[in-house]
């Protein structure tokens, strides 16, 4: 059976958790055919890659390339890293949607928070788009060296809604129901889900909370809720400050929360731990 490339006498790490294993792997139209000993397959090209091991690339769960996709089209340093697929828009920080008026907002959410300099921003984006499904078209038309998943974020969807108000006030329902709908067409055009940070580290340049951190835990419940309804997507937030230290008593309440929230909504909960 001939395959279009071999890659021989590789040590294989699968990923099942199996022990590594010495073998051929054959490869037609761009997927794995056939794994083990293929010393006597015919293949268009073939590669040695004795000493080496050979593994499935890795999947990167949080990052913040939202705004480095735009100008580096091979995902570098992940890249270098084996990384093949990363999964961004993590912490509630996105970059759609978004009113045109409003891109400073955004980039408010951002820059602190995440390093990133706004004139680097300003250079490096292009694109025009406003709600989160023209977000996903113009991620689609990139040259990209990695594959790419998104969440839509919390911060950015308070902005577009709320405008100036999200970052110091409550949301009114007419607030609530917006939010909603923009979590609801986000998740339908590919969003995996939907993120937020109620951490104390997560600051505007000026030294205030980010957007989401405005919000109320029933807002938060509220727009999880939305992928509850659609059956579909995760939620990821960046923590609430209280597992920062040993013993703080607001640990019990904050995990009790996650988990009364994961089984209302039905959708899986990611969260980091300090």
């Amino acid at each position: 059976m001939a395959f279009d490339l071999v890659v021989r006498n590789g040590m294989i790490v699968d990923g099942s958790g199996l022990p590594r294993y010495r073998g051929d792997i054959g490869v037609r139209d761009g997927r794995i055919a056939e794994i083990g000993r293929l010393s006597g397959a015919a293949a268009r090209e073939t590669l040695d890659a004795d000493g080496r091991v050979v593994a499935p690339g890795f999947v990167d769960g949080h990052t913040h390339m939202d705004a480095q996709v735009f100008w580096d089209p091979i995902g570098t340093s992940s890249c270098f890293q084996g990384v093949t697929s990363v999964v961004m828009g993590n912490c509630g920080f996105t970059l759609a949607p978004c009113a045109a008026q409003d891109k400073h907002l955004v980039v408010r959410n951002l820059q602190r928070a995440e390093d990133i300099p706004p004139a680097a921003m300003e250079a490096g984006i292009k694109g025009n788009w406003t709600t989160y499904p023209e977000f996903l078209d113009a991620l689609e038309a990139l040259p990209k060296g990695i594959n790419y998943a998104s969440y839509v974020g919390h911060s950015a969807i308070r902005t577009f809604v709320m405008g100036e108000r999200a970052f110091t006030e409550a949301a009114t329902e007419d607030d609530l129901r917006a939010m909603e709908h923009q979590v609801g067409d986000a998740i339908r055009a590919g969003a995996v889900g939907f993120t937020t940070s109620r951490s104390p580290s997560h600051e505007t340049p000026d030294g205030r909370p980010v957007a989401s951190r405005a919000a109320a835990w029933t807002e938060v419940q509220r727009l999880v809720g939305v992928m509850g309804e659609l059956n579909a997507g995760l939620f990821e937030l960046a923590g609430e400050g209280v597992d920062r230290k040993g013993g703080d008593p607001g640990v019990r309440d904050y995990h009790v929360r996650l988990r009364d929230l994961a089984v209302a909504s039905g959708r899986p909960i990611t969260f980091g731990v300090f």
